[in-house]
């Protein structure tokens, strides 16, 4: 089971991974903007993480959030 944010940030991973992989090639392509792309996937990949983890409390408890609302 997973959301709409963790769908679109892991979307976003395989767009950005997928581009670093094409400019990794490219003799054009300066040192500085792959390690800027590289900082971006990494940035993403904690982001997924953070909701992923943070989330799997509420995805396990019983009632998710229904404890939440009381």
């Amino acid at each position: 089971m997973s959301s709409e944010y963790e769908q679109n940030v892991g979307k976003l991973i395989a767009e950005k991974t997928e581009k670093y992989e094409s400019m990794k090639n490219d003799p054009n392509v300066t040192k500085s903007e792959l390690e800027s792309l590289l900082s971006e996937i990494e940035m993403l990949e904690v982001l997924y993480e953070n909701y992923n983890l943070g989330m799997n409390y509420f995805r396990r408890a019983r009632g998710g959030r229904a404890g939440l609302r009381e």
